[in-house]
């Protein structure tokens, strides 16, 4: 009895970091890779992130858990299933033109996918603004924070889209 006690409390102290993992994915204005301008979340999963209009055609989960997977939805919430990558590693999902509104990641012995789409319909105005935005300019790379108010990621974006570097200059840096 000793010996099972200690197996499970070891089992459960080697899970632990796992379970409190932050992964950052992406989504990206790219058509045919995950490279260039992305949008970002960091978060410890199950959380629903919402992508401004003009990113979302491709996807990039860096460095999933084992026993994870990270999704793409559209429309309003993270209800209406796209795409599943699974982990361990970092997957990239190309949507071939199609675009996705929102990502999210999640252990998938927490619930699966059912669980995040019931929590979807009943929270489908709950999702996050991404937490950063990368980008070039001047052939360099620039990584800018997110503020959390509702409709910066798609401020930044318009912005972006415009070529107005100026003012993106102005964003704190992630």
């Amino acid at each position: 009895m000793q010996f099972k006690l200690t197996a499970l409390v070891s089992a459960a102290v080697l899970a632990a970091p796992v379970l409190a993992q932050n992964v950052n994915y992406e989504g990206f204005a790219s058509t045919v890779s995950c490279s260039g301008s992305a949008f970002g979340c960091t978060d410890g999963g199950a959380i629903c992130c919402s992508l401004p209009t003009g990113f979302g055609f491709s996807a990039q989960f860096n460095n999933l858990p084992s026993g994870s997977q990270g999704q793409g939805y559209t429309g309003g919430g993270c209800g209406n299933f796209v795409f599943s990558v699974f982990g361990p590693g970092t997957k990239c999902q190309n949507l071939g033109g199609g675009r996705v509104s929102n990502l999210n990641w999640f252990h998938s012995p927490q619930g699966g996918r059912r669980a995040v789409q019931a929590r979807a319909a009943e929270e489908a105005t709950a999702c996050s603004e991404p937490s950063y935005f990368r980008y070039t300019v001047n052939g360099a790379e620039r990584t800018i924070k997110v503020p959390a108010t509702t409709g910066s990621a798609q401020t930044i974006a318009d912005l972006y889209l415009a070529r107005n570097m100026t003012a993106l200059s102005a964003y704190e840096d992630y």
